[in-house]
């Protein structure tokens, strides 16, 4: 099926805290069992050097949407507010004729629930206000609800709320493709299907859980670090490591819990796949993979997200459209926030992603085409979030990944030469000038001590908003998706029964 002007359709398929060690087309050591993501990786552009700009839901996710830093964007934590006077990807992609659906997590705040979708075909996860806002305190206390306690949830279960989720999602995805074959539009559609697994609680039903019956689940490869960085001493206070420290059957339980929650994804994968070639869709559809962030899973006796290391902020990124994107492994580095300016070129709208974009995020349609001339081979990530005590900014240029945290000392990895981050080069007069040229890169038109001091009251000014208004009934910005049972299926619908 051929679209007006040849723009494809185009799949963007997410799903939450899925690191890419654990994938063995990342890492020959990755467990997870995943047929279908390993297809669409062998037939498409993956890319090695992906990461995240923030390791946390709703920053990732605004990041991912506007091509901007969470310094831009200011969607600090999971209870910042997504401005809607920011332009998203779905803006550019609905201004050069695309129709716009997301089924699944977007895991917006504030009362703006489409931010350019034209239609939601499920509620979200997680709520929509503000009570999700933390304030900063002088010291990080532990928070069990994300605590390593959770820990004790992980292996079987009958089924959840994320299974039932997720569920849903698939399902309404499915139904909405079948629609587009049936109903033969004209202009192509955009369809973000956004899934809440692999997220803890690491839990799984026996069909996924058994797919590991035969494996002797590996334990975390890097021990704890002995002189960790503030960021790690914050961080495993804040989700209580030294208060429950997991066994290494409780490790191994979880792991576990967490590879076959994978593998549920992966399954949902290779039946979407399978329908749009069934329905004839495939070959005009771009497919996009990634995750929001990563996950530590034991590594350096650190869990969940937050922090800097690879774990947690390379995520795992494939574009499949064997009719335009040649195989190939993309080794630069790119960031979620270069997906809008990608998708907005892919779609038509360039221009105006130029002219109204984000500023952060670059098109790599370049490097989906095999050129990798002129590409800045970077990304920034900041974080803003709870678990620490003062923000920390990284950035990846090259080999070479620099972190500054304020008021502390900085960090440098050669990632070529130390992909596990154990050797920090920081101090070393030969590279004075690396570490200073890095420093003044991430700091850009960034006065950090007035950037905290802002977000500080920012935080503190949700929160009281939150607190009044709960009062009298509460409020609710929770999408409600509307179907209109009147129109479905023969009533009401001018098309043919088959296609």
């Amino acid at each position: 099926m051929t679209r007006k002007g040849d723009r494809p359709n185009i799949l963007l398929i997410e799903a939450d805290q899925m690191a890419s060690f654990v994938l063995s087309f990342y890492d020959p050591r990755g467990q997870a069992r995943t047929p279908n993501l390993d297809a669409l990786a062998r037939d498409g552009v993956l890319f090695r050097n992906a990461y995240c700009n923030s390791p946390l839901c709703c920053p990732s996710r605004a990041a991912m949407f506007t091509g901007s830093k969470p310094s831009h964007n200011e969607v600090w934590g999971n209870g910042s507010e997504f401005n809607a006077d920011i332009p998203t990807m779905m803006h550019f992609l609905k201004s050069a004729g695309y129709r716009t659906v997301v089924s699944g997590k977007t895991h917006f705040v504030g009362p703006d629930q489409l931010h350019g979708f034209d239609r939601r075909l499920t509620t979200d996860m997680y709520p929509s206000g503000f009570g999700w806002s933390i304030d900063w305190k002088p010291r990080v206390k532990h928070q069990l609800g994300t605590s390593t306690k959770r820990l004790e949830l992980s292996g079987l279960c009958r089924t959840n709320d994320q299974i039932l989720f997720d569920t849903e999602v698939q399902f309404r995805a499915i139904e909405f493709l079948r629609y587009e074959a049936l109903e033969q539009h004209d202009s192509p559609f955009f369809l973000h299907v956004s899934y809440t697994q692999p997220h803890d609680p690491f839990q799984s039903v026996p069909k996924y859980w058994d797919l590991y019956e035969d494996m002797e689940i590996d334990l975390p490869r890097l021990p704890e670090d002995d002189d960790p960085h503030p960021v790690t001493k914050w961080l495993k206070v804040h989700h209580g490591v030294d208060r429950f420290p997991p066994s290494a059957e409780r490790i191994r339980a979880t792991r576990r819990g967490y590879y076959a929650m994978i593998s549920h994804i992966d399954e949902f994968v290779g039946d979407i796949v399978a329908e749009l070639k069934l329905l004839g869709l495939y070959d005009d559809t771009v497919i996009i993979f990634c995750s929001d962030h990563g996950e530590m899973l034991g590594e350096r006796n650190m869990w969940f997200k937050r922090n800097p290391y690879e774990q947690s902020v390379r995520v795992p990124l494939i574009f499949h459209s064997p009719k335009r994107f040649a195989p190939r492994e993309v080794t630069q580095t790119v960031s979620l926030a270069d997906l809008c300016p990608t998708l907005a070129e892919i779609g038509g709208a360039k221009n105006e992603s130029d002219r109204f974009g984000g500023g952060h995020g670059d098109s790599f349609v370049r490097l989906l085409n095999g050129q990798a001339d002129g590409w800045k081979d970077e990304a920034v990530i900041e974080y803003f979030g709870a678990g620490v005590e003062e923000p920390w900014l990284c950035i990846r240029r090259g080999d070479d990944k620099y972190v500054y945290t304020r008021n502390h000392p900085p960090v440098l990895f050669n990632l070529a030469e130390d992909p596990d981050e154990t050797v920090n080069l920081a101090g070393e007069a030969s590279l004075q000038n690396l570490t200073q040229a890095l420093h003044a890169a991430l700091l850009d038109g960034i006065d950090i001590d007035k950037l905290t001091n802002h977000v500080i009251g920012l935080k503190q000014t949700r929160r009281f908003i939150h607190a009044a208004l709960e009062t009298n009934g509460g409020y609710s910005w929770d999408y409600q998706p509307h179907f209109d049972a009147s129109k479905q299926y023969v009533r009401g619908l001018n098309k043919p029964a088959t296609c």
